[in-house]
């Protein structure tokens, strides 16, 4: 599933028609980017690939001041039925995040275990800093009232999710000597 596309029929039919810009700052002020693999940018093509779909349609073009002209769009009937679709599979589905690094942890193969092992305590604290980042940004939102309840709640999920990682890349430094003894120094029986 597109989660950038039931975003934006999401947005599109919470809010009524809006134009493109718009819905980047609703995107942005949830700061979507922080919780989802959705990215701001990627809204304008959503929106042309929708509206070719037929799924929101351009319902009037504004122009305020010097600005450049902007079109409106609102959700169409089939928008509303794709938005149904899209907002209980999304809802019943669950994905498991993907992440190269563990394709690149099962070919580091000759890699030395200090350079491994620096490589993770990298990460880890990078991971840590995004927990950081994204507590502070939620406990900002919940105290300036930024935030809907449903924001702050999703970006809890967020911070859940970066602690899990902590703690398996805690435990992956922890196994690192197993690892290089045994995984990275024997070959597949024929």
């Amino acid at each position: 599933m597109r989660a950038v596309r039931l975003l934006v029929l999401g947005t599109l039919s919470t809010h009524g028609p809006m134009y493109g810009h718009q819905i980047r700052r609703v995107a942005e002020m949830i700061n979507v980017e922080a919780w989802s693999e959705i990215r701001p940018g990627s809204l304008y093509h959503a929106l042309h690939q929708l509206e070719a779909e037929g799924l929101i349609e351009a319902v009037r073009t504004e122009r305020q001041g010097r600005l450049p002209a902007r079109t409106v769009y609102a959700v169409t009937a089939e928008g509303s039925t794709e938005l149904h679709v899209l907002r209980e599979r999304g809802l019943r589905e669950i994905h498991s995040p993907r992440d190269p690094f563990d394709v690149a942890l099962w070919v580091a193969v000759g890699l030395p275990a200090a350079e491994l092992e620096f490589i993770l305590r990298q990460r880890l604290e990078a991971i840590h800093l995004q927990l950081a980042a994204l507590v502070r940004e939620r406990k900002q939102g919940s105290e300036n009232g930024s935030l809907p309840s449903v924001g702050l709640i999703l970006m809890r999920h967020g911070e859940v999710r970066l602690e899990a990682e902590i703690r398996w890349h805690t435990e992956l430094l922890q196994r690192l000597p197993e690892l290089a003894e045994g995984q990275y120094n024997s070959s597949p029986q024929a």
